[in-house]
């Protein structure tokens, strides 16, 4: 049965929900969902609540919990979600995720926790295992974004518009010389897909001219991607999971082509499925995502283990395609 649990760290006051691990078979490690994005700690669809029920069952100790201002917690967030996003990315939230880590991991005995989520959650645990790796020997990333907001592009010259016309003319001049417009559309992100059928060149050679694959774009979070490449470096399994074709599976394609070209990645694990959207909430993506998650978790961290090295499972086909 699920439990409320309260914490009181970084004068917070969080609440979560612990999942007890069925009792033959306990693990030493546990798992911690963070919040994605402003989402409550449920996750879109109820992902995180499926997937730490199915974890719990195979005997991982598993928490929900609503970081400040989000959910159940209270807090002050940002006004707007670009600024919360941008929170985000610069870290924000990585100080006192750090501290429900550590207080999670004393109070109830554990040798670390697994951490993740989707988008920003990911974002969060990445940042958090690089700093800390002993206490978060694992990483699931879904969806993660390794690049900056769409205001910060603008200053670094990718999406950026050079002129600022009147009314209408500007509305359409800004989405046709619009960087993220163009991979909007040619990825079919939100409503831009639908442009797609108006455009006379084959997709992937309109992404190629966009897609310097080689090396980092001008819109990548740097600190993060340096956080990643140690990371990786390190052997930390690490499991990634992208909605084939979309925005973010197209920007760690990049990423790892141009970051992780000379690095090793013998502990990371990549799962890409199709026929879904960022949130996994179309083509039975959320019970594939939950599925392919325990499979990782379980192989990776079996029963009275320490942190393993190389493992084999994760080892096996670094890319996976799921149905």
């Amino acid at each position: 049965m699920r439990e409320l649990v309260q914490l009181d760290v970084k004068g917070h006051r969080l609440w979560g929900t612990y999942h007890p691990p069925a009792s033959a078979g306990r693990r030493s490690v546990g798992v911690l969902f963070l919040n994605p994005g402003h989402v409550p700690r449920s996750g879109h669809g109820g992902l995180s609540v499926l997937a730490a029920d199915r974890l719990a069952s195979k005997g991982f100790p598993c928490f929900r919990v609503d970081l400040p201002g989000l959910g159940d917690s209270a807090g002050a967030l940002p006004e707007t979600t670009a600024e919360l996003y941008q929170h985000v990315c610069q870290g924000g939230f990585v100080e006192v995720a750090s501290a429900v880590r550590e207080e999670l991991q004393r109070r109830f005995a554990l040798r670390g926790l697994l951490m993740g989520g989707l988008c920003g959650a990911a974002t969060t645990a990445l940042y958090l295992a690089d700093q800390e790796p002993e206490g978060v020997p694992g990483l699931f990333m879904f969806e993660p974004e390794f690049y900056l907001s769409e205001q910060e592009a603008s200053a670094v010259g990718e999406g950026a518009v050079t002129e600022s016309p009147p009314g209408r003319l500007k509305r359409v001049t800004s989405k046709l010389f619009s960087y993220w417009g163009w991979m909007r559309m040619l990825t079919r992100e939100n409503e831009y897909g639908r442009l797609f059928k108006y455009v006379p060149f084959p997709r992937q050679k309109l992404l190629d001219l966009l897609m310097d694959w080689d090396s980092l774009p001008a819109v990548a979070n740097v600190p993060l991607v340096r956080a990643w490449q140690r990371v990786v470096r390190r052997g930390q399994p690490v499991l990634v999971m992208t909605a084939e074709g979309k925005l973010r599976d197209v920007f760690f394609d990049r990423i790892h082509r141009s970051a992780l070209a000379d690095l090793p990645h013998p502990n990371l694990s990549r799962v890409r499925l199709q026929g879904t959207n960022h949130i996994f909430t179309t083509g039975g993506a959320i019970e594939a995502c939950v599925a392919e998650l325990v499979r990782w978790a379980s192989v990776s961290f079996p029963e009275s283990t320490a942190m393993p090295e190389g493992v084999d499972a994760a080892r096996a086909g670094f890319e996976r395609v799921a149905g």
